[in-house]
């Protein structure tokens, strides 16, 4: 009989957070799921210690060889899933209850819904410190009404702390790195924004291990503006508000210091098909930057992040 969940883990070398990811699900009152294990690690230190450690916990293991790579891993470990509902758990990650699981699966039924998310209890190992992401009445009216919004802030989180109808139709998307997930979400709720938000950190994500892609590509200039500027080509026929995306392109390119747009050409080749409204964001770079330079440092800073979350491009 196939399970009502299928909890994914897309594994690469590090094993210390994975044993406490793994924890946290033998613990979950919630049994009624699958467990799939794909394995990106280039040696046998995953598998090895997979034999040692889950003695009492069936699962499924596929070893990757050669590297699947991020986030192809993530979706070979879904594209093996039979349960109703997908539940991703990347191996750093974990619940923080053992009836976390039983809450998204009695919200998601409930309510009828096609996607839920909960609250972050964000754990910063080096500093040993706990903060919670959570995302704010008006930011959720947004996600409901107009996913794009994702694209200028990522108020759901870390796929981790998503539950949602396994759909093989949509899949995370390998031409990003740094927007894989906010890419998901928003192709995932173009199609149906039947969507459930639990106001509970049900999930911990960790912040700050060894090989984590956020550290390596978060001030990577060519990331950043590739990425963007490519997944702004992929949902623009989604879009209702092109002249908020022009100011938060403006706003992008002054942080990096783009210049002109043969610069920006020569980072993203694909700008060419749109020149007219990239050609214009770039002229306007020169323009009233002391300003431009006092609105990132109030809009990236903690107290409106924390506080006020004074929304910029809305």
């Amino acid at each position: 009989m196939k399970k009502l969940v299928s909890i994914c883990i897309p594994t690469y070398k590090q094993t210390e957070y994975l044993k406490k990811c793994l924890d946290s699900i033998i613990f979950q009152d919630f049994k009624n799921f699958e467990l799939i294990i794909s394995d990106d690690t280039p040696d046998d230190s995953v598998e090895l210690f997979l034999k040692s450690y889950v003695l009492n916990l069936d699962y499924t293991y596929f070893r990757n060889n050669p590297s699947l790579g991020s986030p192809q891993n993530w979706n070979y470990a879904v594209s093996n899933a039979e349960g109703k509902y997908i539940k991703i758990m990347h191996h750093d990650d974990f619940f923080t209850k053992k009836d976390s699981l039983q809450l998204m699966v009695d919200a998601i039924e409930k309510q009828q819904a096609s996607f839920l998310f909960c609250q972050t209890d964000v754990w910063d190992i080096k500093n040993n410190t706990h903060r919670i992401h959570q995302i704010s009445s008006k930011q959720f009216k947004l996600v409901k009404q107009k996913p794009e919004f994702l694209f200028f802030k990522n108020t759901i989180g870390a796929p981790s702390v998503s539950l949602y109808i396994n759909n093989k139709a949509i899949c995370y998307d390998i031409e990003f790195k740094w927007l894989v997930d906010v890419d998901f979400y928003m192709q995932y709720l173009f199609h149906s924004k039947n969507v459930v938000y639990l106001p509970s950190p049900l999930i911990a994500t960790s912040h700050g291990a060894v090989g984590q892609i956020t550290g390596s590509v978060i001030n990577d200039i060519e990331t950043q503006i590739r990425e963007h500027v490519l997944l702004y080509i992929k949902i623009e026929k989604n879009i209702h508000n092109r002249n908020g995306f022009a100011a938060f392109f403006d706003y992008l390119f002054f942080k990096f210091d783009i210049k002109s747009f043969s610069e920006l050409k020569n980072i993203v080749p694909e700008v060419q098909k749109h020149e007219d409204f990239f050609n214009s964001i770039c002229n306007s770079l020169p323009k009233n930057r002391q300003w431009k330079l006092l609105k990132q440092r109030f809009f990236e800073s903690r107290y409106n992040n924390y506080i006020f979350k004074i929304e910029q491009f809305i």
